[in-house]
């Protein structure tokens, strides 16, 4: 008998319903089924009865649910203690960044992990907040920073800080910019991504709500690829303002300081994930790393 299994019998009969416990365990509808037949042939008992308000399930399922979650359980029990066993964790955690090092305070973050947990290996990967999202669905990633707020409540977030954006310009507007209005920004063609961005759903709310209809030019979906676009000339975009300050004074971009946004920076993980010990870890060093620096901002 597989623990999936029982686990797919348990939020089916949780969900009555297979394709919204499909959405919880990030598997197709068909898998579910699947798991629940296999389970009924395994047992030769019927657990759910198909009914046109969803799936209804039987009496003998009701008494092995029961004994179903108290396995699932007793296993979760066993995964837990293993890990309070372990002289340290180990393991390898794959974090996607959002923005810079610096602003994230990674070093910090590595240099309290290596302290705590030295067999530990953790792997950065550039990316942006609407990637992040898909990553941690398909566990390419196991946590990352992101802007904004999680699109569903299968992703946990922890928030860290209210970052505060800017419109970065090309250096050769600085001068048609410095008096600009909102509608003059309007004019000026802005970088627009082609996944989820936080940042460009505040710009895309902010000109709807004046009414206003703005120039969209170049896709891109990573930050760091936005940077250049600006530096390079080919539009607006919005940016943490340390990070658009930090080029603005090496002469790359141009700073419009009229108007500025703000957006939640926060750690973010799969619901399903919140048990495990590497993430429970590593989460509580993200916090104690960005509370120790809050007021330093």
């Amino acid at each position: 008998m597989e623990l999936n299994h029982l686990k797919t019998f348990i939020v089916v009969a949780e969900e009555k319903n297979v394709t919204r416990a499909a959405e919880r365990l990030y598997m197709t509808p068909s898998s579910v089924s699947a798991h629940v037949k296999a389970l009924e042939d395994e047992l030769n008992i019927i657990l759910f009865v198909r009914k046109p308000q969803g799936m209804e399930i039987t009496d003998h399922g009701n008494v092995l649910r029961a004994r179903a979650e108290s396995l699932v359980r007793g296993a979760q029990d066993m995964v837990e203690l293993s890990a309070k066993l372990q002289a340290s964790l180990i393991g390898k955690v794959r974090i996607g960044l959002n923005t810079g090092f610096k602003f994230l305070r990674i070093a910090e973050l590595i240099t309290r992990v290596r302290q705590s947990y030295p067999k530990v290996d953790l792997v950065f990967e550039s990316t942006s907040t609407g990637i992040t999202f898909s990553s941690l669905r398909e566990r390419t990633l196991d946590a990352g920073f992101i802007f904004g707020d999680a699109p569903d409540k299968f992703i946990t977030t922890h928030g860290l800080y209210k970052a505060e954006l800017v419109v970065a310009a090309p250096v050769a507007w600085q001068s048609q910019i410095a008096r600009a209005s909102w509608n003059d920004m309007a004019l000026l063609p802005w970088v627009y991504p082609t996944a989820y961005c936080p940042f460009h759903s505040i710009v895309d709310k902010t000109f709807k709500r004046e009414h206003i209809s703005y120039q969209q030019a170049v896709t891109s979906d990573d930050d760091t690829t936005k940077l250049e676009l600006v530096s390079a000339g080919i539009g607006l975009a919005l940016l943490e303002r340390t990070e658009a300050e930090e080029a603005a004074q090496e002469g790359k971009i141009a700073v419009w300081q009229r108007r500025s946004f703000k957006c939640e920076l926060s750690w973010a993980y799969l619901k399903n994930r919140g048990e495990d010990p590497l993430i429970n870890a590593l989460t509580e060093d993200v916090l104690r790393v960005w509370e120790e620096n809050r007021g330093q901002d």
